[in-house]
């Protein structure tokens, strides 16, 4: 078993624990009766997140050098962030949620400032700081974007913001994961 092998369990065990957080609650978020379209397009998009960090992980596979504790630990911060993320939006006891949009407002500046740390951590990935590679302008770039957005859903209670931001995210992590879907990740 490779180095990188071994790494990647403890990976894709926060990964799984942030899959299963978003289905567990995604029956009763998507309830007709409770339903709130903005909230449940940020837990469609939370539960895409962990999945293509995971495949865009295995391109770390070429960089042995990379691996010593403080790249472990700041690798198993993104998934843990998205765990948390899923579980605000889908609680505790998702049952007992009367509401996902109050729920969701009450959640957003925890939400959304969790969205923030992501997003610059996300932009910081593809400096390549770390590994022999250049870096790549245009995530760094959409993840900018993505933080400056999240700033403002932290800050604003305005539904119609929230739904340009929501929409914006979800065509950027379309098109995004659209081009990474059949291509395996490089860093090159």
């Amino acid at each position: 078993m490779t180095l990188f092998e071994y790494i990647s369990v403890a990976i894709s065990i926060i990964i799984a624990l942030a899959i299963a957080e978003g289905l567990r609650g995604l029956r009763s978020a998507l309830d007709s009766s409770r339903r709130y379209v903005i909230h449940a397009m940020w837990i469609f998009i939370k539960l895409a997140n962990p999945i293509f960090y995971w495949w865009t992980i295995w391109g770390l596979k070429e960089f042995p050098e990379y691996w010593n504790m403080g790249t472990f630990t700041y690798i198993l911060i993104m998934p843990s962030i998205m765990y948390l993320q899923l579980h605000s939006l889908v609680s505790s006891n998702p049952d007992q949620v009367k509401d996902w949009r109050e729920h969701f407002y009450n959640q957003r500046k925890w939400f959304f400032g969790l969205n923030t740390l992501l997003a610059a951590m996300a932009g910081f990935n593809f400096t390549n700081l770390f590994i022999s590679a250049p870096p790549n302008a245009l995530p760094i770039i959409a993840y900018t974007l993505i933080g400056v957005l999240s700033i403002a859903g932290f800050i604003s209670h305005n539904r119609r913001l929230h739904a340009v931001i929501a929409t914006t995210v979800a065509v950027f992590s379309l098109v995004y994961y659209w081009m990474i879907l059949f291509q395996p990740p490089t860093f090159t």
